[in-house]
């Protein structure tokens, strides 16, 4: 699969987009990809198939000055994070006012 020529670009367009998540509110991986124009050097819809992955690719790496809990997956579901299990990303979700 091919990554962002730059992805600490692409990353950082990501994270900025989930730092302007608000507390009680989500996006889905493909929510925030949608909002990131496909590069010029790329088909829109081969983009379209692999965008949603690359978020999740940036997310994977975030720091944390991120809120990566306001991000789920495509059924709307929490997901495991490296080093933590679904609990802790729901945990993070009720204490910012989601309701399960």
């Amino acid at each position: 699969m091919r990554h962002p020529k730059d992805r600490s670009a692409f990353n950082d367009l990501v994270y900025e987009i989930v730092k302007a998540i608000p507390r009680g509110k989500v996006m889905t991986y493909g929510d925030i990809a949608a909002l990131i124009p496909h590069p010029i050097s790329m088909d829109p819809l081969a983009y379209s198939r692999v965008r949603p992955r690359w978020v999740g690719y940036a997310m994977a790496s975030c720091g944390e000055d991120v809120p990566w809990q306001r991000v789920i997956n495509a059924k709307g579901q929490v997901s495991s994070r490296p080093g933590h299990g679904p609990h802790v990303q729901r945990h993070y979700l009720e204490e910012d006012g989601v309701v399960f």
